[in-house]
């Protein structure tokens, strides 16, 4: 399911600095100045698979399947920056240093006109041992193992069941505790979840289907050329229907990361 509307509200409210999209500003990203050019994204969350950096370059599924959106929109390169924080991130976009930005802390508190298609899903998971709960009605009288760092902490301690939530510092101390059979389940996000997962295997893990679904768009600033909106859209579709998003899915995370539907 996707993250309720009050969900997405206490979180807008809890950053003030997002004034810096509100207004239009010069500079905004057009199709026209894409095309035969460069576009420049940045992002400030490293995560393992999806984009991160590493020896002075930055990799992962995103920069490969934008690689390839930019090539069916005959844009002639993607460079990838990373910023030091989200605030930094959003204030280069707003100035026109960076042509879009794409990171899994941003669709959950944008507006959706800043939103181009969905990249991936993300979402919260569940990790159980073989046989055990793959749903959030599994959840009732559980006993959950989860980082107070993770976006649906407090969606998953006000849930109305009875259940037991244990918080930990941070997804590996979660993770010990569930390993060593101190909690029924654990909570994770998804790609934290899948870059568990293909280290430690079936034989110790069974994860779960998105619980809780939230895309991942790239985004730009408001007063952006439409087309571009529509362009990518189009061209991710491409991709996806090519079977090149697939393979580099499997590659990546050992599963289709699109969003369903």
């Amino acid at each position: 399911m996707r993250i309720s509307h009050r969900f997405r509200t206490s979180l807008l409210a809890s950053l003030p600095f997002l004034a810096f999209l509100v207004t239009p500003a010069a500079g905004a990203v057009g199709l026209s100045q894409l095309q035969g050019g460069t576009l420049r994204v940045g992002y400030f969350t490293d995560t393992p698979g999806l984009v991160q950096q590493g020896g002075g370059q930055v990799t992962g599924f995103a920069p490969e399947v934008l690689a390839l959106v930019a090539r069916e929109l005959k844009v002639k390169n993607v460079t990838w920056r990373k910023l030091s924080s989200q605030e930094a991130l959003l204030r280069e976009l707003s100035a026109g240093t960076l042509d879009a930005a794409f990171d899994v802390k941003l669709p959950q508190i944008l507006a959706d006109a800043e939103q181009l298609a969905p990249v991936v899903c993300t979402g919260g998971v569940m990790f159980a041992r073989p046989g055990g709960p793959k749903t959030e009605a599994d959840l009732r009288s559980a006993k959950i193992a989860m980082a107070t760092d993770h976006p649906y902490f407090n969606y998953v301690r006000n849930l109305p069941f009875p259940k037991t939530v244990v918080a930990f510092e941070n997804a590996d101390k979660a993770l010990l505790a569930f390993l060593g059979g101190s909690a029924d389940v654990l909570l994770l996000d998804r790609f934290d979840a899948l870059k568990m997962y293909t280290r430690l295997g079936p034989e110790k893990l069974q994860v779960s289907p998105l619980l809780w679904s939230q895309p991942v768009a790239l985004v730009v600033k408001v007063g952006s050329d439409k087309q571009v909106g529509a362009a990518v859209g189009a061209a991710l579709q491409k991709v996806q229907a090519s079977g090149n998003y697939a393979k580099l899915s499997k590659k990546y995370f050992t599963q289709d990361v699109r969003c369903a539907g």
